[in-house]
């Protein structure tokens, strides 16, 4: 565990370093259209290369799956990159051909198809895409599946992943984020074609699909984009079940091939569009923030954490959120860690903060909330993300406000709001005994 992520010694060392943020409300102006089946596309043209992206945001993620299906969303994910386009190469070798990429990135609540591209190329890549998802070529099931459970093997093996599936298990009981992002070996060996046939229904909703585009565009460009998904059914996709609440103090313990122990302390935290989440983002930067929002997303390139990863991980996508906080055995003792962060969550909960110190960490969240943007694909993560939100694609320019007015009362609240009893979730070495915390 890094001092850094120890809120204790944050206080001590003043978040020493902590740089000026960029004035709030610099996000390019963006366009937004609703298409007579609900569906929403929006853009930001820039005009700096010939480049461009495209977030292709559909209503069906983590959170749709069911006990019996649990890996489903993946399978599907990838049988649609799989999917042969007009040339006969798959949808991710015809963007490679031309010199792009398409990825998917699976989250609590949609699927997510990322493309960057020459912007020549992007109208016929999400034609290609529109094409895919609407129809994924079952031939590709085995295929897709055995990568899957692979995957799934993998994820097993990292003591990161392994914890934050013991938290999430707690936390979303009765939901499918419950259960491993790349799904359960055993659901994945039941699976069938018609499993995949009945998820790949559910991203076929205008209502709820987002078409987020970035780049050198023109205006024939983001018409072309609309006219991908214009066909799509006027519909809304059911809602994703809500989780069982359980407010009780949670300990779950499990045992990996690992050298050193890990592990999570997990707690409630607001989803990204609550008047909430400005604070908690401040919060985060108090406890010393350990990766992005994407850091343990699943998706096409599924990068293990670094095995150093610790920190605080806010799971804002999903709803409710939850914020965790890792620790990692290797890097020092494991228990003094805990206790201290714990202290300083008390600290947090107790009394209202220094201004001075909350200010400091208002210019940390507010830094990293735009440091998030460093590609073409992650502005039209973003954009997307803000078309989904109740504040529309005003949502980027007002967060970085709503952040800047952060008060100290303010931490103070929502710390005693959320960050009650915590999910402890513990990876032990095979060869340790369990010997709980408490």
């Amino acid at each position: 565990m890094t001092k850094r992520t120890i809120l204790a010694l944050a206080l001590a060392i003043g978040l020493l370093g902590a740089a000026p943020a960029p004035a709030p409300g610099q996000f390019p102006a963006a366009s937004v259209t609703t298409l007579p089946n609900g569906v929403i596309v929006t853009a930001q043209i820039s005009d700096d290369a010939p480049i461009a992206s495209a977030q292709i945001f559909v209503p069906a993620g983590l959170a749709q799956q069911t006990p019996q299906t649990a890996g489903v969303a993946a399978v599907t994910a990838s049988i649609v990159m799989r999917t042969p386009t007009d040339s006969g190469m798959s949808l991710a070798d015809e963007a490679a051909s031309a010199g792009g990429s398409i990825d998917y990135e699976i989250d609590p609540e949609t699927t997510r198809f990322e493309i960057e591209s020459r912007a020549a190329d992007l109208p016929r890549l999400l034609n290609a895409l529109a094409h895919a998802i609407a129809k994924p070529d079952l031939t590709r099931f085995a295929l897709a599946r055995t990568e899957i459970v692979n995957v799934a093997g993998d994820d097993e093996k990292n003591p990161a992943r392994v914890a934050y599936a013991m938290v999430r298990q707690v936390r979303y009981r009765g939901t499918g984020f419950a259960y491993p992002q790349a799904g359960r070996v055993t659901a994945l060996a039941r699976l069938t074609p018609a499993d995949v046939t009945r998820f790949a229904a559910l991203y076929q909703h205008g209502k709820g699909t987002i078409v987020a585009l970035t780049g050198a565009l023109t205006t024939a460009d983001i018409d072309s984009a609309g006219a991908a998904f214009a066909a799509w059914p006027a519909s809304a996709a059911p809602p994703a079940a809500a989780p069982a609440l359980d407010t009780r103090q949670s300990q779950i313990i499990a045992h990996r091939d690992i050298t050193a122990p890990w592990l999570a302390l997990g707690f409630a935290a607001p989803s990204q569009f609550s008047q909430d989440f400005p604070t908690m983002l401040v919060i985060e930067a108090l406890l010393g923030r350990g990766g992005g929002a994407r850091a343990l997303s699943f998706g096409t390139s599924n990068q293990a954490p670094a095995d150093d990863f610790a920190g605080a991980y806010y799971q804002y996508d999903a709803n409710p959120g939850t914020l965790v906080i890792f620790f990692n055995g290797g890097s020092g003792d494991m228990e003094t860690a805990v206790r201290q962060a714990e202290q300083g969550i008390i600290r947090l909960r107790g009394q209202p903060l220094p201004a001075e110190l909350v200010a400091r960490a208002r210019k940390l969240a507010l830094g990293e909330y735009y440091l998030s943007v460093t590609s073409l694909s992650d502005a039209a993560w973003m954009l997307g993300r803000s078309a989904r939100s109740p504040d529309g694609v005003a949502f980027e320019n007002a967060l970085a406000a709503r952040i800047a007015a952060v008060t100290p009362a303010d931490v103070q609240r929502v710390a005693k709001h959320y960050l009650g009893n915590e999910t402890i979730a513990i990876v032990l070495p095979t060869s340790t005994s369990p010997s709980p915390l408490r």
